[in-house]
């Protein structure tokens, strides 16, 4: 074949696959809703390629596609069933209108369980919140008391709070059923050390701020009920920051847990901030221990013992104080001479004796003693 000749076959060829390949069906048409209002933003597309376009604010589309035996197209909107419709050859243009149903969708059953049934005016308080937050005593439990309704602290350093208006000595706080007795911390609300609650052995906080059941009718103004945990088997915390550091071991046997804390504080980088210059050496130290013994599945014995030693040493230097306006600023500023020594050294101890004869009934004989030493010069 001459080349002239081969090179016209070619390019016949080539019209022919472009035409073949340019030919395309158009489709075009409205999607509505059941009441045939048009919808806008539907999605259309042709299935199994990447051809696609959307409905305009009249519900109007229109799309190529290329030519074949059976198109496929499929319609999806938001809050409606997808609609499919199979053009079967298809040529030049094809008028699709499409109606779309609204979707419907099954939702599983709920179950309503009751776990506990609140008769009284004590509050239960997750145990775990006070672990996230952030409290620059230490003192985890009342940080958290004090976000709630009607309590207040008027010292972030100190673990006592008002509420409702009350002083500090008119709040109840018992640990495992036995009242505590704190004469050292209720004259002025600062400067005790640590709180006599031992965060890492809290197993179940319960609040009151009035209303409170008859056998805390020792104070005024509130009740603070914790529980310590009873170990399942052995178990171990501990926490080291700047400000000191605390450990809790815990074991368990097959009639006897026992559950130890210590606790170690010294707040003399945080006080070094203060306005006050001077020195400061703040120390405190707590261990406290819960032991359990059952005799049987209704008696059993529990021991609760502290014993806690607080240094407050400050020995003031200066103190510099800015007043006025912008335009008179002032400073004053203070040279101190003498110190300030506070420690407070408190022994306890208890021991109860617990019978539960069945769900709702449960009795106690409880002993308690405890010893304070008190030096403020």
């Amino acid at each position: 074949m001459p080349q002239i000749y081969r090179n016209i076959f070619v390019i016949i060829l080539i019209a022919l696959t472009a035409l073949r390949v340019n030919a395309a069906v158009k489709i075009t048409g409205q999607i509505t809703d059941e009441n045939n209002e048009p919808l806008e933003f539907a999605t259309i597309k042709i299935a199994g390629t990447a051809l696609g376009t959307t409905s305009d604010l009249d519900g109007r589309y229109t799309i190529s596609a290329p030519d074949s035996d059976t198109i496929r197209v499929v319609v999806t909107c938001i809050g409606y069933e997808d609609a499919k419709r199979k053009l079967i050859e298809p040529k030049g243009t094809v008028t699709v209108n499409v109606k779309m149903s609204p979707a419907s969708y099954a939702l599983g059953g709920i179950e309503v369980t009751e776990i506990q049934k609140q008769t009284g005016a004590i509050q239960k308080i997750d145990a775990s919140s006070y672990r996230l937050a952030p409290d620059a005593s230490g003192n985890g439990v009342e940080s958290m008391i004090t976000t709630m309704a009607g309590v207040s602290s008027g010292n972030e350093m100190s673990s006592q709070y008002n509420v409702r208006g009350g002083s500090y000595d008119e709040n109840s706080v018992y640990i495992n059923g036995i009242e505590l007795y704190r004469p050292q911390l209720v004259t002025s609300g600062q400067q005790e050390g640590l709180s006599i609650i031992n965060p890492d052995m809290v197993g179940a906080v319960s609040f009151s701020t009035g209303g409170f059941p008859a056998q805390y009718a020792d104070r005024m103004s509130s009740v603070l009920d914790i529980t310590y945990r009873e170990p399942e088997s052995f178990e171990g915390a501990a926490s080291l920051s700047l400000l000191g550091g605390s450990l809790s071991l815990g074991s368990s046997s097959r009639r006897f847990t026992q559950l130890h804390g210590i606790r170690y504080k010294s707040n003399s980088s945080l006080l070094s901030s203060m306005d006050d210059k001077g020195e400061y050496d703040p120390r405190f130290f707590d261990y406290q221990t819960s032991m359990t013994l059952k005799f049987t599945d209704k008696w059993k014995i529990n021991f609760l013992g502290n014993a806690a030693i607080n240094n407050y040493r400050f020995v003031p230097a200066t103190r510099t104080t800015n007043f006025g306006t912008s335009t008179d600023a002032k400073q004053f500023k203070v040279y101190f001479d003498g110190q300030e020594k506070d420690k407070f050294e408190t022994w306890s101890g208890a021991l109860s004796l617990n019978f539960k004869p069945n769900k709702a009934n449960e009795f106690a004989l409880i002993a308690s003693g405890f010893m304070t030493n008190e030096l403020v010069t």
